[in-house]
């Protein structure tokens, strides 16, 4: 709504689908948001808002994650210090990776000519080993491109109301993915157990394993899961729990966006059959 004329719910609800779909099935969730561009384009809206758009929800989502993830270090970091010190360390790492991103795009954003001027060297370097063919063309796409990212911290600076909104929202999503752990816990039958302590040791978890390169972390995400949780879980619910919160976390969205690229994918089609 501040960066394009609105769309109804129902289709952006749908291009999170597919984005979440895309994250998951590609190296360090990668394939999201070019797909999420490629699907807004469909639906009428500028190439340059929808990178716009994703910037500030990426910028947002960040500064989020990094407050909860500051929240648990806070409350949970010595017990899971004391517990594995393995553990820890990867949750510092993938904390650093995190919020560094959020520190270089704000450095980024009051450095419009760094931005241009890096990108620019960076195309120059890449041509000289024949990797970049068309050295001009690909310094004009990328320079549209360094515009939509300055109009879209732009964008932030001017809506703070919106921007309040967006912020809240990504951490009431981020609080439903945490809470699927505890959920898990109690459907098992367990209790005693606090649901800020789970929530908080799954951020540190979520942290861990973020930086990890196979689509949906696949293998760490498994591995951290049991590892931190053994502090909650006894070892023969250990591996069901693993499960489960994989399969709702992970799989479900494989699952929903692949409905949703296939229903889109026939709809066009017989569209274009019977304009034919």
């Amino acid at each position: 709504k501040c960066i394009h004329k609105q769309k109804c719910f129902r289709k952006s609800f749908k291009v999170t689908i597919i984005g979440q779909y895309y994250n998951a099935i590609t190296p360090f969730a990668s394939g999201g948001q070019p797909a999420q561009v490629y699907y807004m384009a469909k639906m009428g809206v500028p190439g340059g808002s929808a990178s716009s758009i994703l910037i500030v929800k990426f910028l947002i989502y960040q500064v989020v994650l990094s407050i909860y993830g500051i929240l648990a270090f806070i409350w949970r970091g010595m017990d899971i210090y004391s517990y594995n010190t393995w553990i820890f360390w990867f949750s510092v790492v993938g904390y650093i990776i995190n919020a560094g991103a959020v520190i270089l795009l704000v450095f980024l954003s009051l450095n419009k000519g760094f931005v241009k001027g890096l990108v620019f060297n960076i195309i120059i370097l890449l041509s000289k080993v024949k990797l970049i063919r068309a050295p001009e063309k690909t310094k004009k796409k990328l320079k549209s491109h360094v515009q939509d990212f300055h109009k879209g911290l732009r964008i932030m600076k001017g809506n703070a109301k919106a921007m309040l909104n967006i912020g809240l929202m990504t951490a009431v999503q981020l609080i439903c993915f945490f809470s699927i752990t505890f959920f898990i816990y109690r459907a098992l039958g367990l209790k005693g157990e606090k649901w800020t302590n789970i929530v908080l040791v799954q951020a540190l978890l979520y942290l861990a394993v973020s930086f990890i390169p196979t689509p949906g972390s696949t293998g760490a995400s498994e591995t951290g899961f049991m590892a931190f949780f053994r502090l909650f879980f006894p070892n023969k619910l250990i591996f069901v729990a693993m499960l489960l919160w994989r399969i709702i976390s992970y799989y479900l969205n494989i699952l929903a966006g692949v409905r949703v690229i296939l229903l889109d994918s026939i709809k066009n089609f017989t569209s274009r059959h019977a304009s034919n």
